[in-house]
């Protein structure tokens, strides 16, 4: 099925309507076409309007704005990994992407950050961040489409677990040399697994170059992950932390 630009007007129209702030993104994308991005997002519909007519066929991204939080699911495989850690995942307002899922839910007065890599394949977009909504147009022709349409009464308070660990500051998250040592050498139960290698692939990644630091953190989860994660599930937690380092050195947020 193939989408108007009128039906992507419409929808942007009918979002900010509604007290959703949009921005227009490329075609068959998710960068954004005006200047400051998601900082441009707003409400009113004759700049919609203009926006749409300057670019045809754009796609569509919501602000996600404050007191909600978006899980962003990337595959059918991810959704696999994350149901496997035994982690709530309450119904809610949710959108079917090129091939996963976002996952709508309320942190109320919480502050959370956008956080890449929470499990191998899904980040969390927050406040200052942005969704593809539907019915943007994927880039492998898919249509993006709500599974659960996008209502405040339709979406789920966030659970527990997933506040705990998005609301870790950087102070809480700091540890003294024997909590290392503990951390390091204690086996990591389900549950935990792809936290933990994160959060040593992480330190290891700080400290050392990156080749050692990758071969250490893959043989580390070999051990001491238990029941074992997969090898491409280690590989790729690792390959997130590295990337994540290196756009921190650059200074990219």
């Amino acid at each position: 099925m193939q989408r108007r630009p009128s039906d992507l007007t419409d929808a942007a129209l009918t979002y900010a309507a509604h007290g959703w702030s949009v921005i227009p993104l490329r075609r068959r994308g998710k960068a954004p076409l005006t200047p400051r991005g998601v900082k441009d997002a707003n409400t009113d519909a004759n700049t919609i309007r203009r926006w749409w007519r300057r670019w045809p066929g754009a796609n569509i991204g919501l602000a996600v704005p404050e007191g909600f939080l978006v899980v962003d699911v990337d595959s059918p495989e991810a959704l696999h990994r994350l149901r496997a850690e035994n982690v709530e995942l309450p119904t809610t307002t949710r959108a079917k992407t090129g091939r996963g899922l976002h996952l709508w839910y309320a942190s109320g007065d919480v502050a959370v950050r956008n956080r890449v890599a929470l499990f191998p394949g899904v980040d969390v977009r927050a406040p200052g961040g942005y969704v593809v909504a539907p019915p943007s147009l994927h880039r492998s022709g898919r249509i993006y489409r709500w599974e659960v349409e996008l209502d405040r009464s339709a979406i789920a308070e966030c659970p527990e677990w997933l506040l705990c660990r998005l609301t870790k500051s950087r102070a809480q998250t700091g540890r003294s040399d024997e909590e290392w040592i503990h951390k390091i050498r204690e086996p990591v139960p389900q549950g935990r697994r792809n936290q933990s290698l994160a959060e040593v692939a992480g330190l290891l990644f700080r400290r050392l170059p990156a080749q050692v630091a990758a071969e250490l953190a893959y043989c580390w989860a070999q051990v001491k992950l238990s029941p074992p994660l997969p090898p491409s599930e280690i590989r790729q937690t690792v390959e997130s932390i590295a990337g994540r380092e290196v756009r921190r050195r650059r200074g990219a947020t």
